[in-house]
């Protein structure tokens, strides 16, 4: 049985952020039920765009960066927090192109799971 749906961006707990479209595409396939445009709106200046569903039980908000990089990334998270304040778990997930480095003493492949030790 599908969990009701939310009434206020509060009942948003985790978030999911992807830097590429073809990531974002991914992620959004594992969603038990997308609901369509925002009906909860955002907080001022906010200029993310929001996908919004359900995997399992959680409330889940997607995001797509506007641009990849650390400012991108740094900029879209801070509005997420004023838009989602309950959100109490953002993973970033993609390919992490930029990760696998021959020279390293441990080899990264695709489809690795890599937990970061600190922000």
């Amino acid at each position: 049985m599908a969990s009701p749906r939310p009434s206020r961006r509060e009942d948003f707990a985790v978030a999911l952020i992807c830097a590429l479209p073809i990531e974002f595409d991914a992620v959004a396939l594992a969603f038990d039920e997308i609901w369509p445009g925002n009906q909860f709106g955002k907080a001022p200046g906010d200029h993310n765009s929001y996908t919004l569903g359900r995997v399992g039980s959680q409330n889940v908000v997607l995001i797509l960066l506007h641009k990849m990089g650390k400012t991108s990334a740094a900029s879209t998270t801070t509005s997420l927090r004023y838009s989602f304040p309950s959100v109490n778990l953002a993973i970033l997930c993609g390919i992490c192109g930029g990760v696998p480095n021959p020279s390293h003493d441990v080899e990264i492949l695709l489809g690795d799971v890599i937990i970061s030790e600190n922000v």
